[in-house]
């Protein structure tokens, strides 16, 4: 069999190497690769996933005849550099820097005449200062390339954003900070492909936030979204425009917008499938597309025109959760979960008396997920209801104690 890279070992990386393992041989390049994993890769490079020069050096060792990754924006790079240097199938370096950095990204929609939220992108604490200065009101900062929403940040006052601008510009590589106006509005997402730049949207969904300071990650997200149908083509068609006109030739794309007024702005669009299981298990339940053999085929090559997508399939979606910081003290109703016909992939045996969780809740990276289907909203909605009515955990805290959360 060939050797194939994969770059990246977290969660949701693992659909795509166990799918890679049934028809090559999978190398993996990552900084920390679970047990999980190991079944199913033949060879492994522990490493920085951007230190592309290593891992180009590590395919070209191994004469790999594709690289990819996926549900991870940190890697996006680094496979579009290996992939640029070996003559493989990419989207091209250049490319990969644009959809992976934010400052860049409203850059290239300002030259497409999109409309974008007032923002700037600063170097420094007195820069940032000096702009909100100018614009006042609240405010949201966000490292320039960072995944997970780490460092992503409201900031209300001066004095927060003195408070809180050192902690966005750490998760940047750069150090450098975008500040931009901060909407409340509705929020979607959509889910598309591209195939030798022709591209088409697969499906669209809607967004719903914890209600947690300073927690800037979504409890769920459903497809199909309840929108109606003009403003559902709106946000289709400025995704469209969007990926076109940043002139990618192909893979998966998740983009995520939200509403100020009637105006519909981008947030960020990535050349990668979303995470949380969205890529791998939420696009093939809306609409049919084998999204891992869609993945495989594009890295090496073989993947000839568009495939076949099927109508909206189902509601789907995924419901995420924190475990409070502490020691987990009883679980209870993993199993049971997991054995309902409509509960798919998920990170329950996570859920284990006597862990320790540390890890605060404050960005993306530390929810637990599982993935649920149904045949419409009022169903989804009655599972979601008895999913969380069965899963039963007990956390000792500083404060007592205390159950999952969930909003």
């Amino acid at each position: 069999m060939e050797n194939i890279l994969i770059i990246g070992a977290g969660d949701f990386q693992l659909p795509l190497v166990q799918r890679a393992s049934r028809s090559y041989n999978v190398l993996l390049a990552a900084p920390v690769i679970s047990d999980a994993f190991k079944p199913y890769i033949k060879d492994s490079l522990l490493i920085d996933v951007r230190d592309k020069e290593s891992i180009l050096e590590f395919a070209r060792a191994h004469s790999v005849c594709g690289v990819i990754t996926d549900q991870t924006d940190i890697a996006v790079r680094s496979v579009a550099y290996v992939a640029e240097k070996m003559g493989l199938p990419g989207i091209g370096y250049e490319t990969g820097c644009l959809f992976t950095d934010k400052s860049l990204m409203r850059e290239r929609m300002a030259q497409l005449g999109i409309k974008l939220l007032p923002h700037r992108t600063v170097s420094s604490l007195d820069q940032a200062l000096a702009y909100y200065e100018e614009i006042g009101g609240s405010v949201i900062i966000k490292p320039l390339d960072t995944q997970g929403s780490r460092g992503v940040q409201v900031c209300r006052s001066a004095d927060e954003l003195k408070a809180k601008y050192a902690e966005a510009a750490r998760w940047s590589s750069n150090r450098n900070v975008l500040i931009e106006r901060f909407a409340t509005g509705r929020e979607f997402l959509v889910e598309g492909l591209a195939v030798d730049y022709e591209f088409r949207n697969l499906c669209i969904g809607d967004t719903l936030y914890f209600d947690l300071p300073d927690a800037f990650a979504a409890k769920s997200r459903i497809f199909p979204t309840v929108a109606d149908d003009p403003l559902r083509q709106r946000v289709l068609d400025l995704n469209t425009r969007i990926i076109k006109g940043f002139g990618l030739k192909q893979g998966i794309t998740h983009s995520e917008f939200i509403m100020d007024g009637d105006d519909i702005y981008l947030i960020e669009t990535a050349a990668r499938g979303g995470g949380v299981f969205i890529s791998s298990d939420l696009i093939h339940l809306s609409c049919g597309l084998d999204t891992e053999g869609f993945l495989l085929d594009i890295a090496s090559g073989k993947q000839k025109g568009l495939p076949e997508i099927l109508p909206q399939q189902c509601v789907c979606g995924y419901l995420a959760f924190y475990v409070p910081d502490g020691k987990i003290l009883r679980v209870s109703g993993v199993g049971e979960v997991q054995a309902l016909p409509y509960v798919h992939r998920n990170q329950l045996d996570k859920l284990k008396a006597g862990t320790e969780n540390k890890e605060g809740h404050t960005d993306k990276t530390s929810r637990i997920a599982l993935i649920i289907s149904a045949p419409d909203r009022v169903t989804f909605a009655q599972r979601a209801a008895r999913v969380r009515e069965m899963l039963q955990v007990d956390t000792e805290t500083p404060d007592g104690i205390k159950p999952l959360i969930w909003e």
